[in-house]
């Protein structure tokens, strides 16, 4: 994967919304049989017993105790048992989406994937369960979104096995969409007007706007300017070069890129490379007290 798509897929999960529908461990019954033409959820299923098939897209799969499966939304899903032993599988149903689509359809991920620690997903699907169905902490709402991401992200990292690599879907709407961000990415230097990135899809500036947002959940100008203080801090940290300098080379007037700077991060830039200056210098210190 080269850089830029790697830029590219961390914008989408920068701007991803997840929630939880519901969590269970379920031995499949006799009539556990379904086909839908397009699914409204996306599922994990993480087998621990019994045989059943599952058809996504088309294709046929027969999971394995030990696999964990995504099924995302949007698609065509059918599954059903193969005999009596059904599956027994901890499962949960979630939405996860990037302004008004669904992640998994800008990713291009496997749909099954052996598990490497299984006690280790075993007990996160079992305290997922148990603060789904007891949510009476104040905090339940943000460590089920917690276990969730931590879910979604340990699939999309066992993805990227040597044998196989994360890549974007190349569908008709992530094209037009990645053709934008790649062009921001590139001339984050330079000043960019909606007008010229609608031009880029032939799109009405106003239809695109309302596209991006869509797409991204934030305006092209708040992408912009969020991209622009990513690369300030890149900076900031890795070279010695002035906030001058750096308001330069990420195309703003060192007035607005301070001002916007601190807006965003609490910090002027000068105090924030003092503070990461300090805490690199903490970290070695206490890495040399270790060994």
């Amino acid at each position: 994967m080269d850089a830029q798509q790697l830029q590219i897929m961390r914008s989408y999960l920068e701007n991803t919304q997840i929630t939880l529908e519901t969590a269970h461990y379920t031995k499949v019954n006799a009539g556990w049989k379904f086909d839908f033409n397009l699914t409204d959820v996306n599922r994990l299923y993480y087998i621990r017993e019994g045989e059943g098939w599952i058809r996504v897209r088309n294709k046929l799969y027969h999971p394995k105790p030990g696999q964990l499966l995504l099924l995302p939304a949007g698609v065509r899903l059918a599954f059903g048992r193969l005999n009596d032993n059904g599956f027994g599988k901890y499962w949960c149903h979630f939405t996860a989406t990037v302004g008004e689509v669904n992640l998994f359809q800008m990713l291009d991920l496997p749909c099954c994937i052996d598990v490497q620690d299984e006690p280790a997903l075993e007990k996160k699907f079992q305290t997922l369960i148990a603060l789904y169905q007891n949510p009476s902490s104040l905090t339940s709402p943000l460590r089920i979104k917690s276990l969730l991401l931590e879910l979604v992200s340990d699939y999309m990292e066992a993805s990227l096995g040597p044998d196989r690599g994360l890549r974007l879907a190349p569908t008709a709407e992530t094209g037009k969409i990645n053709t934008v961000l790649e062009y921001i990415e590139e001339h984050l230097q330079e000043q960019m007007t909606v007008e010229e990135l609608a031009r880029l899809v032939h799109f009405h500036p106003n239809y695109f706007m309302q596209y991006f947002k869509t797409m991204l959940g934030l305006s092209p100008i708040a992408y912009i300017n969020r991209k622009r203080m990513d690369k300030a801090k890149e900076l900031l940290m890795s070279t010695g070069l002035s906030v001058t300098d750096v308001a330069d080379r990420i195309g703003l007037e060192l007035y607005y890129f301070s001002r916007l700077f601190k807006k965003q991060s609490g910090l002027s830039p000068t105090e924030y490379r003092k503070y990461t200056e300090r805490r690199h210098a903490q970290e070695a210190s206490d890495g040399d007290v270790l060994r």
